[in-house]
């Protein structure tokens, strides 16, 4: 039977068994270097998509060696194949240079993770708000740029476009949590709950990111005709929230 923390979380019960074996394994082999086990994404978050989503852990290590990334390699080996990816190693030093270096990723382990063993390295663990906006608004465009080049190279195929779209909805939402956050809106929840707070946060209708969302999720498909249109709305929508995002910045509020 799975932990008391695992069992809080909104996880098929074979995951939360694979997260059990993989705890145990890791107090038992990493005890004398772990500072902390911590589960982090869509799996601490209540966003999970059985067959869609990937488990995420970070391993806080009291130093970092060759032999210790070997260790972790095969850990991977063992467990790559249950949906868990393979771990994120940082000692604390990497996470404090972290949060002025990539504050958008810092802020997404802040609001939504779960210690599974030893400490939280999160406590009080202040993030550069002024640095946070505008990688949101640098990811943002990258993402627009990508869009555009991914489409040419598809060939408009409607397989190209299927991918491009989900892996674009999800690189927006963390820039959308993030935007939230710097403007103080509040920006932790699960992905619908951020995307239905746009138009009243932002004044932005988020019905096209709303219905990728679905379309990720499972629970929608357009007709094979119709991914053409969708891509359409979605990347004229895109546009609109990078120039909203402008809009933000030259009033002084990002």
């Amino acid at each position: 039977m799975a932990s008391p923390v695992l069992q809080s979380l909104d996880l098929p019960e074979d995951v939360q068994d694979h997260l059990e074996k993989i705890m145990a394994q890791i107090h038992q082999d990493w005890s004398s270097v772990l500072d902390g086990l911590v589960l982090f994404g869509s799996a601490s978050r209540g966003d999970f998509i059985v067959g869609r989503s990937n488990i995420n852990i970070l391993l806080v290590v009291r130093n970092l060696s060759v032999d210790l990334l070997r260790r972790a390699g095969k850990l991977h080996r063992k467990w790559g194949k249950h949906q868990i990816v393979a771990p994120l190693l940082m000692t604390k030093e990497d996470l404090v240079r972290s949060r002025h270096l990539f504050p958008l990723e810092c802020l997404q382990m802040i609001q939504n993770h779960v210690v599974l063993a030893g400490h939280d390295p999160f406590v009080e663990f202040p993030l550069d708000t002024i640095r946070l906006g505008w990688q949101c608004e640098q990811e943002l465009m990258a993402n627009l740029l990508r869009l555009r080049q991914r489409f040419i190279e598809g060939e408009a195929r409607i397989e190209a476009i299927q991918a491009l779209l989900l892996l674009s909805i999800t690189a927006v939402l963390p820039c959308i949590r993030g935007l939230l956050h710097r403007l103080g809106q509040p920006s932790n929840g699960k992905d619908i709950e951020i995307l239905e707070c746009l138009p009243g946060a932002l004044q932005f209708d988020s019905t096209i990111f709303l219905e990728i969302l679905s379309i990720k999720r499972g629970l929608s498909s357009p007709g094979s005709l119709e991914w053409g249109k969708v891509y359409d709305r979605y990347l004229q929508n895109l546009e609109l929230f990078s120039k909203r995002i402008q809009e933000l910045r030259q009033e002084g509020r990002l």
